[in-house]
């Protein structure tokens, strides 16, 4: 079976009902620090049986004083085996939901002091509420024959107590199905192996914490090699036995010696004693994972220790799931935590590869640009982002919608990383993001042109001044990222018959150079000349120094003179020289 689907009611910040899907292969979520992340898999481990809620879990804002965890699974077997010879279905038995999958239900009751040890258990079904049909599960044998003859209907085996619900059900032409939670402590002793049985098909749930300690005495690590141990002394058994018959022999030998000896001295007491073994000789064997050069797994760098610890991980697990030949699910937090880039890409290669196997599922929860561009190639539809929208509540998006939301909250590398971008324009700064992006608005608002620059795919990164832009392109950070690039300066020229200035210099360097596909430095001297004189106040020329000019006069600090005076710019006043700039990064 796999999880399609998580449930959740008043358990920790999610205050009141989600539903949280999963892909049957894939899934990510993605999200800032505290937003809910863990506390799915939390949620998960418990609904497995793996952990336990305690009082806290309960949402403090919770009325009804429940925590309820539900998941929903497909691909269900065709049949079961409640009892020899007697074989069911769940369609049948009407335990599957309104979609056709098995939803089970664990419901732990709170108080303001304590929490219930162990749930009540539901299967959540679309099950008949006709009246005298509505729970058959509950009826036992001689019950279930009673009503069926009553119906008048007859089965193959009077014994079989789901052949006479499948029949009485049958007799009925509309058995009014409605969503249904049924209590597995009312199904009566029989019908209660049904679910015993799905007990058995629901996959094995196995997490691995960001915030976990991290040494070779890791029960991921120790468990494994404890089980090779045990595994080995199964192997070995009679060579074991063996030995023990050969040292009690030899323990025998040496206490007759003495005791023949104690007989010279005192018969009667050397007649009261015999060797008897006291206690069974304990095999133990503790082992710690050393390198070639003797050096302890606990003396290795975090990343290290964490790398051979996630594997250890899925060795149990995958040990496990063969021993019980169930399903599997990996929750892993965070796998990137402590590991170098290259890691990163190993790591979710060989997360990839679990999910070959159609048994396997695997569910993250990643920070990591790295493995959200890995992801996103071959699992776009198992990304979840989580986000609180205004008024608290946990918003959950999934697919698309959420590769760019997870690229946005990643940074803006990631966006362009991640298909939000196709194209980028490396300035100096932020106030040249919003001086290209306000003409482009006001240009597309009077139909100049007709995307700006968010609709065009175009994204401006601001990396620190002309020696940032410089840094970028000479070290080819642009590259990278495969897009296509523009570069925009202020030319700092200071009159029309200066020399060209480094930045002119620079920008006419690019001409030549095949990774940017254009290159603009303003003819005027910076931005704030641009900005029309009647908004202001005051008089400039192209070459002034517009920010020690404009401050005095307006009260304005001169880092705010975009921010004030260009946000008001009309594309009618805005220069020619800046609309075909932008006009050429658009289009």
């Amino acid at each position: 079976m796999k999880l399609i689907s998580l449930k959740l009611k008043n358990f920790r910040s999610y205050d009141g009902e989600y539903s949280i899907d999963f892909d049957e292969q894939f899934t990510s979520f993605i999200g800032k620090n505290d937003i809910g992340k863990s506390t799915i898999f939390e949620a998960l481990d418990i609904f497995f049986g793996n952990s336990k809620p305690d009082l806290a879990d309960l949402c403090v804002s919770s009325v009804d004083k429940l925590i309820e965890i539900s998941c929903i699974f497909k691909d269900i077997p065709e049949s079961l085996q409640i009892d020899s010879g007697a074989e069911t279905n769940l369609a049948e038995e009407y335990l599957l939901n309104q979609d056709g999958n098995l939803e089970i239900k664990k419901v732990y009751k709170c108080t303001d002091k304590t929490i219930a040890s162990s749930p009540e258990l539901y299967i959540v079904a679309n099950y008949p509420s006709k009246d005298s049909v509505d729970f058959l599960h509950s009826l036992n044998q001689t019950a279930l024959k009673t009503l069926g003859e009553a119906k008048g209907v007859t089965v193959s085996d009077a014994r079989m107590n789901h052949l006479w619900r499948k029949a009485i059900w049958g007799s009925i032409p509309d058995l009014k199905l409605e969503l249904t939670n049924l209590k597995i402590e009312e199904f009566e002793t029989k019908a209660r192996k049904i679910y015993s049985k799905i007990e058995d098909l629901v996959p094995l749930f196995f997490v691995f914490r960001a915030d976990r300690q991290m040494t070779d005495a890791d029960a991921e690590a120790k468990d494994p090699m404890q089980l090779a141990v045990a595994e080995a002394q199964e192997a070995y058994q009679s060579e074991i036995d063996s030995i023990k018959e050969k040292i009690q022999e030899r323990v025998n030998e040496v206490a007759k010696l003495a005791l023949e000896k104690l007989n010279e001295v005192d018969p009667k007491l050397a007649n009261q004693l015999n060797p008897v073994l006291k206690s069974k000789p304990v095999w133990k064997f503790d082992y710690r994972i050393e390198d070639d050069r003797g050096i302890a797994l606990n003396k290795r760098g975090s990343g290290t220790r964490r790398l051979v610890l996630l594997n250890f991980f899925r060795a149990q697990a995958e040990k496990k799931s063969i021993e019980s030949h169930k399903g599997i699910i990996y929750a892993i937090e965070e796998p990137e935590t402590s590991q170098h880039p290259d890691n990163q890409k190993m790591i979710i290669e060989a997360l990839v590869n679990l999910t070959k196997d159609k048994n396997r599922q695997v569910v993250i929860t990643t920070h990591s640009p790295e493995l959200l561009r890995e992801i996103k190639d071959r699992y776009t539809s198992g990304i979840r982002f989580i986000q609180k929208n205004s008024s608290g509540l946990r918003e959950i998006e999934s697919g698309n919608d959420a590769l760019i939301l997870s690229a946005n909250a990643l940074g803006i590398l990631s966006k362009q990383m991640f298909g939000s971008a196709e194209k980028i324009v490396l300035v100096e700064g932020k106030k040249d993001c919003l001086f290209l992006e306000h003409t482009a608005k006001v240009m597309k608002q009077s139909s100049e042109i007709t995307k700006d620059f968010s609709g065009a795919k175009v994204e401006l990164l601001p990396v620190g001044g002309c020696p940032g832009v410089k840094d970028w392109i000479n070290l080819k950070k642009h590259s990278e990222l495969g897009l296509i690039t523009y570069v925009f300066l202020d030319s700092d020229r200071g009159s029309t018959s200066a020399p060209d200035t480094d930045n002119e210099i620079f920008i006419n360097s690019l001409s030549s150079d095949s990774t940017v596909k254009e290159a603009f430095c303003t003819k005027k001297r910076e931005v704030e000349n641009y900005i029309n004189q009647n908004l202001t106040g005051c008089t400039y020329g192209d070459f002034d120094d517009v920010k020690s000019i404009v401050p005095p006069v307006t009260n304005v600090a001169k880092n705010k003179l975009i921010d004030q005076f260009w946000v008001q710019m009309t594309s009618e006043n805005i220069n020619n020289e800046i609309k075909d700039i932008v006009k050429k990064i658009i289009n």
